[in-house]
């Protein structure tokens, strides 16, 4: 039997840490998610989740059309929805690759209980923006700095 997570990989987007702000406008998601593609490989079947607070649904919404959207209130709202997908929709049996799109310490547990079951956890994050907990319990660790030439 072929196993079912071989070459399979998801990213959980906490989009209001990736772009530094909790209600980003819609040209700021546009521009993340832009910078995100160049700098983190995917594959063509690759699973994109993302997660936002209610204020932030409409323009994160139309800038990752295509992708899931998941929409929690309340302080780390979107945090915990994240981490609720991970748990409950059984990630390490499905997927080879799990990329955290947040440098929120709060993932750390589980990016460990993910490398645990063998499975490969990168994260992405914004400089500055990475608890040293979880760069140091991921596998890999992607910076989301603009290149000069975006940054000027």
């Amino acid at each position: 039997m072929r196993n079912l997570s071989q070459g399979r990989t998801v990213h959980l987007l906490d989009v209001e840490n990736l772009v530094g702000a909790p209600r980003p406008a819609l040209g700021e998601v546009v521009t993340m998610m832009r910078l995100y593609r160049r700098r983190v490989p995917a594959g063509g079947m690759d699973q994109y989740v993302a997660a936002v607070n209610h204020g932030a649904l409409l323009p994160v919404g139309l800038a990752l059309t295509g992708i899931q959207l998941l929409v929690r209130s309340g302080r780390d709202g979107a945090d915990e929805a994240l981490r609720e997908v991970i748990r409950l929709d059984h990630l390490h049996i499905r997927f080879e690759r799990v990329v955290i799109g947040s440098g929120d310490g709060t993932f750390t547990d589980l990016a460990d209980w993910l490398r645990g079951r063998g499975v490969q956890v990168v994260v992405v994050s914004r400089p500055g923006a990475l608890s040293h907990r979880l760069r140091r319990t991921a596998g890999q660790v992607i910076s989301l700095e603009p290149p000069l030439d975006l940054a000027a």
